[in-house]
């Protein structure tokens, strides 16, 4: 299975779902250079571009000595005033930390040179759902988001194993608290159920002696890093998976891994990610013998999907509802904008159900038809209008302070006159396919008694009305 999609059939339409899903979409121009260089041109493209590391400096953050001292005046406050007074100061410096990070983020996604690995990163980020409302660091998340992006394409046992000691994750899952003589299961738990098997491959057991093998994992508050402590851990044997020994932590993440279930469980979330949900069972079968054979290689494994015939599938193709994140800088880079203003950001991502860093709970986002109520769905027709208005004022340093469409440039004189050069024109940039004749006619009639050469206005009425339609909410 896996068959390599044949030269013949490769497109511009395909390129474009290449650039959807493996990237975060572009404009006619960006989706023609993909098309020139071929189905294997193109994944080893999003597979080997360099890391631009260079052009995203990290975000001014409250780091862990400042914020530990800080932390130590709150506790050591004479009076309450002061104590209430340095607590405010704690939380101010956190939430704007937590608001630079997020910009960061959403900006890297919009302008990388390397979009595979930001998309990869926020794969990492559903599926190992971490939520700033319960770490309350924003440089202990930016920690996080970091390991993501430079292990996220590489061997998932090691990924597995560094989020084992992530500052964030210990703190989320409360592996802090997991003492030798008073275990604690949460991490032991979820580190099955929710990022390597899935629900009913391991038992109560299997959780408990797991538990005394991640014993000693601390946070060392003065630096925010990871620390082991020997007298902390239960060097003794335990018994998992049938296997008996003084297991570590390292250990059971191979016991775990060495399962053919992980590699399924692994597998399918890729394939639900990047291509479509419910996958048939020959399809995570054959992923799961995918993963194991490359050592769970997950570039390897993206190589394999991109090149396929499966994901190019009709089924496939403008049938996954977009993400919140994806809808927005998607539509961002076809409008050839910048990202609108942090306030426009926070409360948009907010209300269409995705903001970064807070996953809704330890299972992350549900993504697919939970992106889109009635209410989501207006909210992204108003939202699309209002970008296309010009009245968005950007985040500073990104271009000027409002973003105007350059409809000069998306539409030129050339297509202008004649309404089946514009339809088709702003079709293939809106939707990235041709359209269908029901389709066309609808937009035929919008055009039929304005004059033409069609104006500004007119073009981006057009625009908004395609925006404005559920097929835009697909990629």
């Amino acid at each position: 299975m896996f068959s390599p999609l044949p030269q013949k059939l490769w497109d511009r339409t395909r390129a474009a779902h290449l650039l959807n899903r493996a990237g975060f979409g572009g404009t006619p121009v960006e989706i023609e250079k993909l098309h020139a260089m071929g189905p294997s041109g193109s994944v080893d493209f999003f597979l080997m571009t360099e890391p631009d590391d260079e052009l995203f400096p990290p975000p001014e953050l409250f780091e862990p000595e400042p914020r530990f001292q800080l932390t130590k005046r709150v506790k050591e406050a004479v009076t309450e005033v002061d104590r209430k007074n340095l607590y405010k100061d704690l939380r101010r410096a956190d939430r704007l930390s937590m608001l630079d990070l997020r910009l960061w983020w959403l900006n890297r996604m919009r302008y990388t040179t390397a979009p595979l690995r930001e998309k990869v990163t926020l794969f990492w980020h559903g599926h190992f759902a971490t939520s700033y409302q319960k770490v309350l660091d924003a440089w202990m998340m930016w920690v996080q988001n970091e390991t993501f992006r430079q292990q996220g394409m590489g061997k998932f046992p090691v990924l597995l194993k560094s989020i084992s000691r992530d500052p964030a994750m210990i703190r989320w899952l409360d592996l802090f608290q997991n003492r030798k003589n008073h275990p604690n299961e949460n991490f032991a738990r979820e580190v099955m159920e929710l990022f390597s098997l899935g629900e009913g491959h391991y038992t109560e057991q299997d959780i408990q002696q797991a538990a005394k093998s991640f014993t000693g994992y601390r946070i060392v508050p003065e630096t925010g890093s990871f620390r082991f402590f020997p007298n902390q851990y239960d060097s003794g044997s335990k018994t998992f998976f049938g296997k008996t020994g003084p297991f570590t932590g390292d250990d059971i993440i191979d016991l775990i891994t060495a399962q053919p279930q992980c590699a399924r469980f692994i597998g399918k979330k890729l394939w639900t990610f990047f291509v479509a949900t419910d996958p048939t069972e020959e399809t995570v079968t054959g992923l799961g013998e995918l993963l194991l054979s490359n050592g769970y290689d997950i570039a390897a494994t993206l190589r394999v999907i991109f090149r396929s015939e499966d994901f190019y599938s009709p089924h496939v193709m403008h049938h996954q509802i977009k993400s919140p994140v994806q809808w927005m800088i998607q539509t961002t880079r076809m409008l050839e904008i910048p990202l609108p203003d942090a306030k426009v950001l926070e409360n948009s991502l907010a209300s269409l159900g995705q903001v970064l860093f807070e996953p809704p709970n330890v299972k992350g986002w549900d993504g697919g038809r939970s992106w889109i109520s009635a209410s989501s769905l207006l909210y992204r027709y108003n939202l699309a209008s209002y970008l296309l208005s010009g009245k968005a004022r950007v985040l500073g340093g990104y271009g000027t302070k409002t973003a105007e469409v350059p409809l000069s440039t998306i539409v030129p004189v050339s297509a202008r006159s004649t309404p089946g050069d514009l339809i088709d024109l702003l079709a293939f940039r809106i939707f990235n396919y041709q359209l269908l004749d029901k389709d066309r006619a609808s937009y035929f009639a919008f055009l039929e008694k304005k004059p033409v050469p069609y104006t500004d206005p007119i073009v981006k009425d057009l625009m908004q009305i395609m925006m404005g339609t559920p097929y835009y909410q697909m990629t």
